[in-house]
């Protein structure tokens, strides 16, 4: 959605093509939704030829959610817990500034990662295993946001 209001170019036009696309991802039925998401693309078709584009090429992955059970769908179609973590590690990051090794950077985004995933789960003490699993994508995580500040 973001991708297609983006290539529009007034602002009404902008409020019109979210209007056409909102209801899509509120449906509660499978066939419902690629139902609406085709007569969405028709629509944007007539008013919006390069944003009608953009919504057909993006259907295999704007519907990816649908391959779940509906109970899952509001989580995957949403990237508010991706968001959340992001800010705060930010937050927590902005207080230090300049880390003095990326031992230390490494320490304080595992720190915020395990708080948030200590309230999501009940506390148990984690395998050698799933540390060496939860260090690795720390580092993931990591590693790109280091090559932007060199």
């Amino acid at each position: 959605m973001r991708n297609c209001i983006a290539a529009t170019g007034s602002r009404s036009l902008k409020k019109r093509v979210a209007r056409i696309m909102a209801p899509v991802f509120r449906a509660k039925d499978t066939n419902q939704v690629r139902a609406l998401f085709h007569l969405a693309a028709k629509m944007l078709e007539k008013c919006c030829p390069k944003v009608a584009e953009i919504w057909e090429d993006a259907e295999a992955d704007a519907l990816a959610y649908l391959d779940f059970p509906a109970s899952h769908w509001k989580r995957l179609r949403t990237n508010n817990l991706q968001e959340r973590t992001n800010h705060k590690i930010k937050r927590r990051t902005k207080v230090v500034q300049v880390f003095p090794s990326q031992k230390s950077l490494m320490r304080l985004v595992g720190s915020v990662l395990a708080e948030l995933f200590e309230k999501r789960k009940p506390a148990l003490p984690p395998t050698p295993e799933r540390l060496a699993e939860l260090r690795e994508l720390a580092r993931k995580a990591i590693m790109p946001a280091l090559s932007l500040w060199t």
